[in-house]
């Protein structure tokens, strides 16, 4: 069958997308570049956010209105299907995120409803997204129980991945040309927690970094109370083998008050201990963080104080988020905040991100690095990541996944501009 595969959301919604195509790919279905040309339309649906949750039920209408059968799956099953109603709710396969190893059987059962060509797995696979980037899924759910958090609701209690089987998957993808492994899941820094044995995050990248052949290793979302207990050792791993030195920490406020409304499980100065002694061990240390603003009961006092860490810690990378009741998340009662109080918050923190990330690039503004080559852009230009995941924008196209050696000519916001030489 003809199969359309399109997923929303964080790198683990997309690194669970793509091992979908490429299951089904492996097993002689076709992947479909659009969804005109599909028989079966999968959604790998997204609901953080309130926004998010409404663009999901607008994108399922438009999938089902084009393809005979659609699969949802991802974060909106099964908590929020009840959203999705109407004519194409009759054609329409809801499966949970921890049952899309059934996916396989469930198309091959509706096979004989679509006669047709058969397709060689090698012109399926022609379909993914560029092989040079894979996500590589290294479990499931979380142990935090944060209040406002949707994700935790639809993925369920930690369900880490042995070891020998994220070393396996990384293994096939290096194989298969990946010349960048993202390890993802809601908390890396909680991996193995749930496992028997003593192997903990920094025993897994240092399994990982172990595989022979030439890539990087980037080590996604880490809450700081899942991190402090191994902070050294990680960070030794890190300086030790092919890893990105690049530490995503999410904040989401300078605020202990609310903090534990979020039931964070961490203080302002536990995150601050983390990130001075990460750039201490790892000067070029690229930090990306998160931040919620205006969760219920948050006072200008509290936002300022946000504002201010912002400031002090000088993240490259700063993800603003308004907050959005989940409904099921304890959060969902609070009483929140008038919208204009949030929109201007978020505005003010956006502005505040921009000038902070600026003035951490520049500092590269003049100097000479090496970086790899991991998408094409618009015009002729690509996007190389230097060994701290910093994007370097290039006026020309290497190959994708070669390394190649540039200076660095300029900076924006969010990224740096270079030329090769």
């Amino acid at each position: 069958m003809r199969v359309y595969v399109e997923s929303y959301g964080c790198s683990q919604n997309q690194g669970e997308g793509a091992e979908i195509a490429r299951d089904l790919a492996s097993r002689g279905h076709e992947l479909a570049r659009s969804p005109g040309e599909a028989d079966v339309g999968i959604l790998v649906s997204c609901g953080v956010i309130g926004p998010t949750e409404s663009r999901m039920v607008r994108r399922w209408q438009a999938l089902s209105a084009r393809i005979p059968r659609v699969v949802v799956t991802g974060c909106l099953v099964p908590l929020r299907t009840d959203l999705m109603t109407g004519p194409g709710r009759e054609k329409t396969t809801f499966v949970p995120i921890r049952e899309q190893e059934h996916l396989p059987a469930l198309l091959d059962s509706w096979s004989s409803n679509f006669p047709g060509p058969s397709f060689a797995p090698s012109r399926a696979s022609d379909a993914l997204a560029p092989p040079v980037v894979e996500e590589v899924v290294i479990a499931q759910g979380c142990t935090s129980g944060c209040s406002y958090c949707f994700s935790r609701l639809a993925r369920g209690r930690l369900s880490s991945v042995p070891v020998r089987e994220v070393v396996a998957r990384v293994r096939s993808a290096v194989a298969r040309g990946v010349r960048e492994v993202r390890l993802t899941g809601l908390d890396t820094a909680a991996w193995g927690e749930d496992l028997s044995g003593p192997e903990r995050l920094p025993d897994l990248l240092r399994a990982v970094s172990a595989v022979p052949g030439d890539f990087r290793v980037r080590v996604g979302m880490m809450s700081p109370q899942s991190l402090e207990p191994h902070l050294d050792s990680y960070l030794d791993a890190l300086a030790e083998g092919p890893a990105y030195h690049f530490l995503h920490l999410p904040l989401q406020s300078g605020s202990d008050r609310i903090l534990d409304a979020m039931r964070r499980g961490y203080t302002v100065d536990q995150f601050r201990r983390e990130v001075d002694t990460a750039r201490r061990r790892l000067p070029d240390l690229h930090l990306a963080t998160d931040v919620i603003v205006g969760f219920p009961g948050e006072t200008e006092e509290d936002f300022h104080g946000t504002e201010e860490l912002l400031e002090i810690v000088g993240a490259e990378t700063v993800n603003v988020t308004r907050f959005s009741a989940r409904p099921g998340t304890p959060a969902a009662r609070l009483a929140g905040l008038p919208p204009r109080v949030a929109k201007r918050r978020s505005r003010s923190l956006a502005a505040l991100r921009q000038r902070v990330s600026r003035a951490r690039l520049e500092r590269w503004i003049g100097s000479r690095a090496t970086g790899r080559v991991l998408e094409y852009g618009p015009g002729g230009s690509s996007v190389a990541r230097l060994s701290n995941y910093l994007p370097v924008v290039l006026d020309r196209r290497p190959p994708l996944g070669s390394e190649v050696d540039l200076r660095i000519d300029g900076a924006r916001s969010t990224y740096l501009l270079g030329t090769p030489w």
